[in-house]
Parts: structure tokens; sequence; C-alpha cells
């Protein structure tokens, strides 16, 4: 999106009333006008229309600069919440072409099937008596202590849909009477085309026969479907709060994506943690793109099984300290340490320990336990583990959902050692490893690894070189190298099934 935009425009602070939770006072805002970026003369520009025109056409550029950082337009003012101590306003998004009805959403489109959808462009017909007297209603309803008299809810509607250049409405009809009302906004981006379709806000009259019809949900599937019909890829829903009841409604939309420390995440709700959407892969910043680091890529606040399985498929994986009280971290190291199964070098050591036959082993037994007593396992110079809570109930729904794996090793029916790692098509990726009894785990990966190798595996990745990897005479590589040598294997299944 145009940075050069941002960068010339001017920022500033202000507090106001949180709308959202009554214990709150002020909520703090970072805010922007679009009065502040133009350098022309209303009235030149008015009577010129090309000048008209061509400042119209960076307003709506900067507009979409904007929405991508996480601002609300209200009026000419843009704002973002910025409080200190809630930061619960995460701005929600959708692609539309991605836009599936569910099997209500599909009921309700039916119900609505004699509902005449008017789009309103002539910003004379945005402010009427009708409208006025609509909105004041709603307002009032849903606010009972803040009552909004009709001059009030004109100069609301001014607002909402007069002081943009793109603005419009669309109007929803049963047998001409007014039903309901979308405030809409349309931006493009830095290229001139058609950016994004942004739900203002929307206001419906509360008579029984409009509420039996939710309508509500109706104008959001009206707008989705104006998105695809027009090409426009972003759906703009405003802000989400995990905990507002007035908002839940915004994540029935799927799939969604939230801003979490400036990157755009799909799926990032607790409440679609395990779902992936196969047909929409996410596609990660580069390394270093969204923060100052070089191997990081991207922060977010929950780890989604989306987000893990698109992870691994780009060579990325989440490395955090969850005791430190860190957020989700996703790595991209610039080397990585492969070991290739079929020259994997097998330490006389260990082969001596394999003719023993001391232990037996199983694959996927007790995924959950392997983790535990891996984020248990005592580790010289560390004084935390990187496997805290956060880490075991999503890696536990990974593995429910068939990609994440324990190698389990076991002696008189007890659980000495094992590791657990992922499985994407022919390509392995180990986590972490811990050990109770000696030479437990060392002959547990080697067993593995013979196994993943006749199965069809092609690659171990062990994500970096430690002396615990080293032994097996892995190969050190670069990113870049490392990313071409998966491109194949996490679309390559394996052969057969992998037998220890």
């Amino acid at each position: 999106m145009n940075d050069e935009l941002i960068k010339e425009h001017q920022f500033g602070r202000m507090d106001s009333y949180c709308g959202y939770f009554k214990e709150i006072d002020t909520c703090e805002n970072i805010i922007t006008r679009f009065s502040w970026y133009k350098s022309y003369s209303p009235d030149k520009a008015e009577a010129d229309p090309q000048i008209k025109k061509m400042e119209e056409s960076r307003e709506q550029k900067l507009y979409s600069a904007l929405l991508e950082r996480g601002f609300i337009r209200d009026g000419r003012r843009f704002y973002q919440p910025q409080c200190g101590e809630c930061q619960k306003c995460t701005p929600i998004r959708m692609k539309a072409a991605w836009f599936k009805p569910s099997k209500s959403q599909r009921t309700v489109y039916r119900k609505n099937s004699d509902v005449e959808v008017i789009i309103v462009t002539d910003k004379e017909k945005f402010v009427t008596q009708e409208k006025v007297r609509m909105l004041a209603d709603y307002y009032n309803h849903h606010n009972p202590d803040d009552v909004m008299s009709d001059e009030e809810a004109e100069s609301a509607l001014k607002s909402l849909s007069l002081s943009y250049s793109a603005a419009f409405q669309m109007e929803f009809r049963v047998n001409g009477k007014l039903m309901g009302v979308s405030e809409l906004d349309i931006t493009k981006d830095d290229k001139g085309n058609v950016y994004a379709l942004v739900s203002k806000y929307f206001f419906y009259n509360l008579s029984e026969y409009t509420l039996k019809r939710s309508i509500g949900v109706f104008s959001v599937l009206k707008e989705i479907e104006y998105c695809k019909a027009n090409g426009i890829k972003y759906y703009y829903l405003g802000l989400f709060i995990d905990d507002c009841r007035k908002m839940n409604y915004k994540i029935n939309y799927k799939p969604y994506e939230l801003l979490v420390r400036n990157a755009w995440v799909p799926l990032a709700a607790k409440a679609d943690s395990t779902l992936i959407d196969f047909e929409h892969p996410y596609t990660f910043p580069p390394p270093g793109s969204n923060i100052y680091d070089e191997e990081l890529c991207l922060i977010t606040e929950e780890i989604s099984n989306h987000l893990l399985y698109n992870a691994y498929r780009q060579g990325v994986f989440p490395w955090f300290c969850e005791d430190r009280g860190e957020p989700v971290l996703w790595q991209s190291p610039e080397d990585r340490y492969v070991i290739f199964p079929e020259s994997m070098h097998v330490p006389k050591s260990i082969r001596k320990q394999m003719h023993k036959n001391e232990f037996t082993f199983t694959m996927d037994k007790c995924f959950r336990t392997v983790m535990e007593n891996c984020r248990q396992q005592y580790r010289p110079g560390q004084d935390a583990t990187w496997i805290g809570d956060k880490m075991l109930e999503a890696y536990t729904r990974f593995h429910e959902a068939g990609f994440a794996h324990s190698i389990e090793a076991w002696k008189d029916g007890e659980l000495v050692g094992g590791f657990y790692g992922i499985l994407m098509g022919s390509l392995f990726c180990g986590e972490s490893m811990f050990t109770d009894i000696s030479g437990s785990s060392k002959e547990a990966f080697v067993r593995f690894a013979k196994a993943f190798e006749k199965a069809g595996g092609i690659v171990i990745d062990c994500q970096m070189k430690t002396d615990n990897m080293a032994r097996y005479q892995g190969t050190e590589m670069s990113r870049e190298e490392y990313l071409e040598l998966i491109k194949k294997a996490v679309d390559t299944p394996l052969r057969g099934k992998i037998q220890l």
C-alpha cells in the first residue's frame, strides 16, 4: 500500500469516550484528517473538475493506506484506537472472493428474496426525512440513555456520507417501504484499482416484520455480493472486540483476518483456532518486513491450525518464550540444518544400543504426554522453556488435525523417551525431544528416520544445528536453499505408512 502518502501525512493524538466498556472513562486514539493532507484550495478544486478528480483519487488511495494500518473513518477524520491498558479493539476484514455463506446465512438470503436493494450514489438523496427519522428511532432504541434528536440524526447522516467523495448507500426496501440503510465507502489502491468496500454503519426500522427477517445479516451478505460483482478485494467490517456481544456477528463471515501487532492474520480468533482453509493459503510476510528482525516474519497473540499449516509449508515456525510474557513470534531462520534419511550417519554407540532391543517404540500413542515431557526436560543454560501452555494447546490441536506426530520409547510399559514434530508430505520437521533413560530418544529418532525413508520421506528439518543433531552428519544450508528444497517435499505424499 502507498507508503509515500502515509509518510507525508500528519498524525496526532486524541482522547475520546469509550463506547464499548462502561468502566473505561476514555479511549486513546491516533488521529489524522483528510484536511491536513490537502494542499489545494477547496474553491479552486470545485471550480476545476480535473483538480477535483485528481484530489479525490489521492484521497481514496490515502484511505486504503490507512485502512491497511487499522484506521477507521469518522467524517473527515481517521482514528486508530491505541489504549495502553486495553488494546481490545482489533480491525477486522475479509477477502470477499473467499466467502461462502453458511447454511443459516443462505436461509436468511432466501427469506429476503423479495427485498429490493437500491444503490444510492446521488448525494442529494443521502439525507431524507425518512432516513433521518429511522436513524433517530434506531439509535434511541439501542442507546436509551443518550437520546438523539432529528437534527442530530440529520447531522450524523451528513457526516457519514457527505464528508467522503466515494461514499454511497444501499437502501433495502419491500414494496417501496424502507427497511434498512447501509452506509458504505469505496477505496482505491496506489495503482488506482478499487481496493476495498468499507462497512460504515447500518440502521433499520424496528418493526416486528423487519426484525423477523434478520435484515442486518442480509445487508452484510448483499455487501459481500457487491464486492464479488465489482471485483473488490477486501470487505472491511470496522473493529472487532473478542468479548463484546454486539460485535460477535462479525466473525460469522469467514474466512476473516484480524490486524494483530501491525500484521493481518487469518482466523486469529480462538473460536476458529482449529480450522484450516486449504483453498486459501496464508502467505507469511518475508522475514524482517514488519519488525526490525532479520528472522522474524509475524507477531500474533494466538496460534491457529491455519497459521501452523501454512507456516511449515513456508519454512516458518513459532518460537517464543511464553514464560517471559512474549507474544507468538513466527520465525524463519537465515540458516537451516537438515538430515537426509538416505545418507544419515548412525553413530556406533547407537547401533550397539539398537542391538539390545531394550525399548519398544510407538507413534502417536500419547502425543500430549510427549509434549509435556519435552517441556519439563532440563536443558543446560536455559532458564525457561518455549513449550508453554499456548504451544501445548496449539500443537495438540494440530495433532488432532493429523499434522503433528509423536514418537514414543517405552521400557517395561513406562514412557522413557520420545520426540514430536510436524509431517508435511515428505518433510518432517522435528520440534523437541526428551529422555528419561539414556539412549531411548536417540534410538527412537534413528528408527523413525529409517522408517520415514522407507515410507518415502525426503528430508528431516532440525531447524538449527545442535550437538545432539550434529552426530547424524546432516547438511547446513541457507534459508533460500531450504525453501527451494521443501517446495516439492511438502506436496509429495509418502508412499506408505511409517512403520517403526
